[in-house]
């Protein structure tokens, strides 16, 4: 009997210190993430890239200047033709600069949703994983705990053994189990390293530095979900691919466009020198000509096949955003079920967790020194303790369905739009 008061004891107290310590919570580390990661610096870079575009398509193409010599000078009514200087500037037709704009805006704008939507993804990545040190914690708590028990009735047995109060049996029985704990333990510290350094490569810092989790485990017990019915059509991954289709229904227009004539307007002007050998009117005067030239689109293939590239990439972009919200109704449907598993798992432990500690009350009331009745004492025990770990194993997955969640919606953690034409 005190062997069960030792043990209930142990459970009570551990139970209460774990719940004692606060930690940073998980936004600070989501926010470090955001700023560190590389991968999600990339993305912004490729976004900026995009930007730089637009002011390049919707220039006008560079005039032209030409200057000549001429080597035997022309002779002329009222003089000689010594040089010559031509300047020009070619026009597209009208709205061809506007659509070429509109077209690389577009472009930006579906980098930039991709963009959200890696940071996004990587708010859950950083969430799953500090959720997975969160339950290689718990379960190192647990082993802790168990190991300890286990140390003090080994003692206790062995006082008794020397005693004749018990077999070698009991004593060798809980060695074994602690043996077997001590290894389990070694595992889940190698574990947690493994996991340490996935999570700090998330955050993009020094891998050896330590990650906090709270000990207070009640957050776990939050399990509402804002919104099961999530309308994906405004959701980064397929707005995208929206913004890619207008862009090409631009190129397209842009591509119309092109196989329209070209103007170009321009101005001649032609140095002279004085004629000495008589007298005439305007005798040297330089001559300006203004001039207009107009490009016409006779081989017609090529215009017709950037046409047709642009309306091909308008089906391509709307089967890519038919895929892409397929996945994300899969997705919607596995955190859904993972939710569920989550939710269904958290109340059967609870109930095996009430059911295993009256059965270890009444064991222990009932205990005698008996191998079988003190094996059957240990492994109640037991099972309290791995029905506990397995609860909070089932709350950390409704955690992480929560997590998916929230990134199948829309705007997930409230981040806000960066204003295009600031940049």
């Amino acid at each position: 009997m005190r062997y069960a008061i030792t043990i209930f004891l142990i459970i009570w107290i551990g139970a209460n210190t774990f719940a004692q310590v606060n930690n940073p919570e998980l936004k600070v580390y989501i926010n470090i993430a955001e700023n560190n990661n590389p991968e999600l610096k990339a993305m912004d870079l490729k976004y900026q890239q995009a930007l730089e575009k637009v002011p390049q398509v919707k220039s006008l193409p560079d005039p032209t200047f030409s200057a000549g010599v001429f080597i035997q000078p022309i002779e002329t009514r009222v003089g000689a033709q010594k040089a010559k200087l031509s300047v020009s500037q070619m026009f597209p037709w009208f709205g061809t600069l506007g659509a070429k704009e509109q077209q690389a805006s577009l472009q930006a704008h579906a980098i930039y949703l991709r963009y959200l939507d890696a940071r996004s993804k990587l708010q859950m990545n950083v969430t799953t994983s500090w959720l997975d040190i969160v339950l290689t914690d718990q379960k190192i708590f647990f082993t802790q705990k168990r190991i300890e028990v286990l140390d003090l009735l080994e003692k206790q047995s062995l006082k008794r053994y020397e005693s004749d109060q018990t077999d070698m049996v009991n004593v060798l029985y809980i060695q074994m189990l602690k043996e077997e704990l001590i290894s389990k333990l070694e595992l889940f510290k190698d574990k947690r390293n493994t996991q340490k350094t996935g999570f700090n490569k998330l955050l993009n810092r020094d891998l050896s530095t330590d990650v906090n989790t709270p000990e207070d485990n009640s957050f776990l017990l939050i399990t509402s979900i804002a919104n099961k019915d999530i309308e994906f059509t405004k959701h980064y991954r397929v707005a995208s691919w929206d913004q890619m289709v207008e862009s090409a229904q631009y190129g397209e227009k842009a591509s119309k466009l092109n196989a329209l004539p070209k103007f170009g307007v321009g101005l001649d002007y032609a140095i002279l020198s004085k004629r000495t050998d008589m007298n005439v009117a305007d005798n040297g005067q330089d001559a300006i000509m203004p001039m207009l030239s107009v490009s016409i689109p006779i081989f017609r293939k090529k215009y017709k096949a950037a046409i047709k590239v642009n309306e091909l990439k308008q089906q391509e972009y709307e089967e890519l955003k038919t895929a892409e919200m397929n996945q994300l109704e899969l997705e919607l449907q596995q955190a859904l079920e993972l939710y569920k598993i989550g939710i269904r798992n958290t109340d059967l432990y609870q109930n095996l967790i009430t059911k295993a500690k009256q059965s270890y009350e009444i064991l222990s009331s009932s205990y005698e020194s008996s191998t079988k009745r003190y094996e059957e004492v240990l492994n109640m025990q037991q099972k309290i303790w791995i029905y506990e770990q397995k609860q909070i194993e089932a709350q950390i997955q409704v955690q992480k369905s929560l997590a998916h969640f929230k990134y199948l919606e829309a705007d997930p953690y409230g981040v806000t739009t960066k204003n295009l034409d600031n940049k």
